[in-house]
């Protein structure tokens, strides 16, 4: 289902409404909850959160890339320019997926590249791109790994939240601050969320946070 198969917005998003009531209709208290929605634009990005939410993970960026025209080939078939270039292919054309990557800027784009290609691309995830509302976060720091932590610590952590770490943590060793290898994340595309209208108290997106492995619905 495609936005371009309709002649316009409001049919794309009453059409995409009956869909996704369709396809969960066994869910009928979490359906009641946005039953009466005054905007249709309102109730569909409920209605997108929650289904992404209530399916198992389908697809993988990688799969999605390749549907999308983007070609990926292995890192060391790659000089450092081109591979630059093709990193940043990647990221656009994933932000257009409505998936942005999080905590780059200890990894150079060659190391970024390779994690991207050997492990990010092909885990299977949730499919993010009709959601209005909604984004799939990778976080390149977020495994839990021991190795994950200790990047987050060296490079990205507070003062404050590297204390509170070691107070919580006495006995493991807090691994020293280190400078940045690359600024990318300044210059990484970031969502945007078309809720002008919601209600800032009742929609907190704090609330709809979902970390498995790294990765973020929403």
């Amino acid at each position: 289902m495609k936005e371009s198969d309709y002649n316009s917005r409001e049919e794309y998003v009453k059409a995409r409404i009956a869909f996704l009531r369709e396809k969960m209709k066994d869910l009928e208290d979490i359906l009641d909850y946005c039953a009466d929605e005054d905007e249709p634009e309102e109730e569909l990005a409920f209605l997108e959160h929650i289904y992404v939410m209530e399916s198992q993970p389908s697809v993988t960026h990688a799969h999605q890339l390749i549907a999308a025209g983007v070609s990926l080939p292995p890192p060391d078939d790659l000089s450092d320019t081109a591979l630059h270039d093709k990193l940043w292919e990647i990221i656009h054309k994933l932000a257009e997926l409505r998936v942005f990557i999080d905590n780059t800027n200890h990894l150079t784009d060659r190391e970024l590249y390779e994690r991207l290609w050997t492990e990010t691309l092909n885990e299977f995830t949730w499919d993010m791109s009709n959601a209005l509302n909604g984004a799939m976060h990778i976080d390149m720091c977020g495994s839990g790994s021991e190795e994950d932590t200790a990047d987050w610590l060296s490079y990205y952590a507070c003062e404050e939240d590297r204390q509170d770490w070691l107070a919580s943590y006495p006995a493991d060793p807090l691994p020293p601050v280190k400078k940045a290898k690359t600024d990318r994340d300044d210059a990484m595309p970031r969502p945007e969320y078309d809720m002008d209208d919601w209600d800032d108290e009742a929609w907190d997106g704090d609330d709809w946070d979902d970390d498995i492995d790294g990765e973020m619905p929403f």
